[in-house]
């Protein structure tokens, strides 16, 4: 019989964080008497494709190791086409990646025998255990782009549009170009691979036409830098992006940046750490279970990524599936 503990594997997150991570939780694990096997991603996509299949062989708790975009492609396999996991499946998080930055906005103890005891209490069916949390969903059009990190274990809507589920935070305009340059740049610049990555990106930054669509609200039209989709409270390796996000409410904070200048930006490389950003008056949240985006100027895509991800292009539509995961945590 398949073990109820299913872990799911990035083993090469984190500069190598698995090597330093997995070995105590293992002995905690095995201290505790926790039955549990462990699948090895093997590349992008494979992380979604083991968490299906540990639903499907019965698994009542997968667990992933590795960092947001790990959580990402479980979260996907988790839910695959539903709107909520399974009855009795939950999900869990070792953080071992470059920004964790879900785990950094639940706060909770990683440390192996805390771990080890909030999964076999999750086990147990403690209620104290687990929470409910909301997740994301993005349509989204194809890029060719970005076409080889799609994940093919989620659908397309009509053959021309995908559709991803997201966990913590995903945005146009600015954070894409973030995320790609954060994939390509050294491992060893650690807590700075972000700031870099958005600093680099300011230089020859220009805002976007863009058009939203907020629930049934008037849209709204204007230059914008970035539209940041908030479900967790920190992105990019710990900048305190949406400080009032709350992970069960059924909303998005979304974060947009207008017309700022290119100070201003820069100057939001140390802001966004305390949330300060938020006194900018070209910065403004709104609470909405709803949006659509689209390009309105001739300069080509907007581009999306999603929990660092980046996967396509505009028009994109964005809404809530309230109460989707039972977490441990």
């Amino acid at each position: 019989m398949s073990a109820r503990l299913r872990f799911v594997a990035h083993s090469g997150a984190g500069r190598g964080a698995f090597g330093r991570v997995w070995p105590p939780l293992a002995e905690a694990l095995q201290r505790r008497g926790l039955d549990h096997e462990v699948a090895l991603t093997e590349g992008a996509g494979h992380a979604a494709e083991l968490a299906r299949r540990a639903v499907e062989d019965g698994a009542r708790l997968v667990v992933g190791v590795g960092g947001d975009g790990t959580l990402h492609e479980v979260v996907n396999g988790v839910l695959g086409d539903g709107e909520r996991a399974p009855d009795g499946v939950a999900l869990g998080l070792v953080p071992a990646g470059r920004g964790s930055d879900y785990a950094r906005g639940l706060g909770f103890d990683t440390r192996p025998d805390a771990l080890a005891a909030r999964f076999a209490a999750a086990l147990d069916g403690d209620p104290a255990a687990t929470r409910r949390v909301d997740a994301g969903e993005v349509s989204f059009r194809p890029s060719a782009h970005v076409a080889r990190r799609h994940l093919d274990t989620i659908g397309s809507d009509d053959g021309r549009r995908a559709v991803r589920r997201f966990l913590n935070e995903a945005g146009i305009g600015f954070s894409p170009f973030v995320a790609q340059r954060t994939a390509r740049f050294p491992a060893r610049l650690g807590a700075w691979l972000y700031t870099v990555a958005g600093l680099v990106t300011i230089i020859d930054w220009r805002h976007r036409a863009l058009g939203l669509s907020w629930d049934a609200g008037e849209p709204e039209q204007g230059p914008f830098a970035s539209v940041e989709v908030a479900l967790g409270r920190y992105a990019g390796g710990g900048w305190l992006l949406a400080p009032d996000a709350v992970l069960d409410d059924g909303l998005f904070d979304v974060v947009t940046i207008g017309a700022a200048s290119r100070s201003e930006l820069f100057s939001f490389s140390w802001r966004l750490r305390t949330g300060a950003h938020l006194d900018s008056s070209v910065v403004s949240v709104r609470r909405a279970a709803t949006l659509t985006a689209e390009a309105l100027d001739q300069r080509g895509p907007i581009f999306l990524q999603a929990d660092g991800e980046l996967l396509g292009r505009d028009p994109v539509a964005f809404r809530v599936l309230p109460d989707a995961l039972t977490f441990a945590g």
